[in-house]
């Protein structure tokens, strides 16, 4: 009796012990079906972000590019001025993650954390990815307005180009550019985060007339 005694509770200790097993298992995969869901439902908003980011031209049409106010200069000018003495925290309102400066397009911008269509309206924004200078592509979007902080003059650049990208530890990334192409607004590839652990920035903004984006992407150096 004995014995079969300790045999059911060596059975039972089994069950149980399968039990809690496979309790386990049904929590992690259950786990990983919701980062997956939350995962494919960021991918989602981006890629319709990507879709819907356009050009929006100003009153004067075209002919702003060379009658910009000397009044929007200075404003603007002021605004640059007052955020590198907050050493790169804020602009206009909204929190900095980084400064870009592009030199040969003359180029010096903030880059506002969070991706919004009225952030997008005051600087160039983050769009996706993880954080400036660190393993990943770091996505930048912004619009092709005719003013000195968008990315009106992106389309000037070519391969071989570099350009700084300082993030808010003070440490400075140097990038150099290896595709540069306009793609459709359904081809959201350059927001791929495969990157062979290498460091990548890609900048994002519109053709003119808004219906294809303009592609550069560069890798840090």
């Amino acid at each position: 009796m004995q014995t079969k005694d300790r045999k059911d509770r060596k059975n039972k200790l089994i069950f149980a012990i399968l039990a809690i097993i496979l309790c386990i298992i049904i929590f992690i995969v259950a786990n990983q079906c919701i980062v997956e869901e939350e995962t494919n439902k960021v991918d989602e908003q981006r890629q319709t972000s990507f879709v819907s980011i356009n050009n929006v031209k100003t009153r004067n049409g075209m002919q702003e590019e060379n009658t910009m106010s000397e009044e929007q200069n200075t404003m603007q000018d002021t605004s640059i001025q007052q955020t590198e003495n907050d050493i790169l925290t804020t602009y206009k309102g909204y929190p900095v993650i980084a400064k870009l400066e592009i030199p040969k397009i003359n180029l010096e911008t903030y880059v506002i954390s969070e991706y919004s269509s009225q952030a997008l309206g005051v600087s160039v924004t983050k769009f996706y990815g993880g954080n400036p200078n660190e393993v990943g592509n770091f996505c930048i979007a912004g619009h092709n307005y005719v003013t000195k902080n968008m990315f009106h003059d992106l389309k000037k650049l070519s391969i071989g180009d570099t350009f700084t990208l300082i993030d808010n530890n003070q440490q400075e990334g140097i990038y150099k550019i290896y595709l540069v192409e306009t793609v459709e607004p359904d081809e959201t590839q350059c927001l791929s985060q495969k990157t062979d652990g290498r460091i990548e920035v890609t900048l994002i903004t519109c053709t003119t007339d808004s219906s294809k984006r303009i592609i550069v992407k560069a890798v840090k150096i």
